[in-house]
């Protein structure tokens, strides 16, 4: 009689606890591109630590992140003003090349593949069919082009609309979290047993220091990437070579991954205008990223915390499948992260072995 309680009473304690798991797991779900957005912020306040720790030093904390701020503003604005039209024209100059770019990729490959085969190319049987329905059929599909154009508009607008807003509020987070960070380490560790305190001040010591110097490191190297692609570019005659250095230099964050992306427009651009500038625009990509993994990547991230290529590559294919883009932005950050704890939480703290 007194066993049979207690015998349903642990099933059922059980059973609360998986779906309490559950629900905490389905919540994460649903909310991880806040999550992520999230840890973009902390890695805008580890950006805000460097200038801010400095100012500090004579001045209140809180007047130097205002400071920060409005630093970053005027900076961002007069690069606006500056920046803007030319980026604009270089943009469009790329929104119409990229297409006639692979155009001639393609009508270069079918004309070899005719000549080895010697067939007659697509294009050289669609000149004769289209003399005179060119204009005809353009009538036809203007009213066609002008509705695809205004249901892509709206939605186009909103999701600009929404990526600037999420950025304004990444911004804002990182100036809280860099205004005061001892305030939220100490209310995590009110979470944590007493027992285990010392731990996670330890933990907590050596993320803060292994995603330091990560930022630090990455953003000199960012840095010197841009200003290496511009200068190779603009030596090497390729037009838009300011956005396309730009691209190089947003791209450098994402190891790998971003350095192949950043890349593809500058080689479509260069082969619009001519081989001779195909060919440039590669030796100069080549070189940037030679340099890169020769030179600036030995001398600034080298006290930074190492992630093996293949786990990184990993890493970011499993985030980016996950998480969308976003996730792969963040995924070397993390994986960073990962490997502090799991050095010092597993193999130094729980297998007692030094790390390796």
């Amino acid at each position: 009689m007194d066993r049979t309680p207690a015998a349903t009473r642990r099933p059922f304690r059980v059973g609360l606890v998986l779906l309490a798991w559950a629900a905490v797991f389905a919540g994460l779900w649903l909310a991880r591109e806040v999550l992520l957005l999230g840890f973009l912020g902390v890695l805008i306040a580890v950006v805000f630590s460097f200038p801010v720790d400095w100012l500090s030093r004579w001045m209140p904390r809180g007047v130097a992140v205002l400071l920060v701020l409005v630093l970053l503003g005027g900076m961002l604005t007069a690069l606006g003003f500056l920046a803007a039209p030319t980026l604009n024209h270089q943009v469009q100059q790329l929104r119409e090349r990229a297409p006639k770019a692979i155009r001639s990729a393609r009508e270069w490959m079918e004309r070899v593949q005719a000549a080895s085969t010697g067939q007659e190319t697509q294009g050289q049987r669609g000149e004769g069919k289209q003399g005179g329905k060119g204009q005809a059929g353009q009538a036809a599909k203007a009213p066609e082009a002008m509705a695809k154009v205004s249901e892509k508009a709206v939605p186009a607008l909103i999701s600009v609309v929404s990526g600037i807003t999420a950025i304004v509020l990444v911004i804002v987070l990182g100036a809280f979290l860099v205004y005061q960070p001892d305030v939220y380490r100490r209310g995590v560790r009110s979470m944590i047993p007493p027992a285990h305190e010392s731990t996670f001040d330890e933990a907590w010591t050596r993320v803060g220091d292994g995603l330091r110097k990560w930022v630090g490191g990455i953003v000199v190297a960012m840095t010197l990437m841009g200003a290496f692609t511009a200068v190779g570019l603009a030596l090497a005659g390729i037009e838009g070579w300011l956005l396309l250095a730009v691209l190089t230099f947003l791209g450098t964050f994402v190891p790998y991954v971003g350095a192949i992306a950043s890349a593809v427009p500058g080689v479509l651009s260069a082969l619009a205008q001519s081989p001779r500038h195909f060919g440039l625009a590669i030796v100069v990509y080549l070189g940037v990223h030679v340099v890169e993994g020769y030179v600036v990547e030995p001398l600034v991230m080298r006290r930074a915390v190492q992630v093996r290529p293949a786990l990184l590559l990993f890493g970011q294919g499993v985030m980016s499948a996950v998480f969308g883009i976003l996730g792969t932005v963040v995924a070397t950050p993390m994986l960073v992260c990962g490997k502090i704890l799991v050095e010092y939480l597993w193999v130094e703290r729980r297998l007692a072995k030094p790390p390796p």
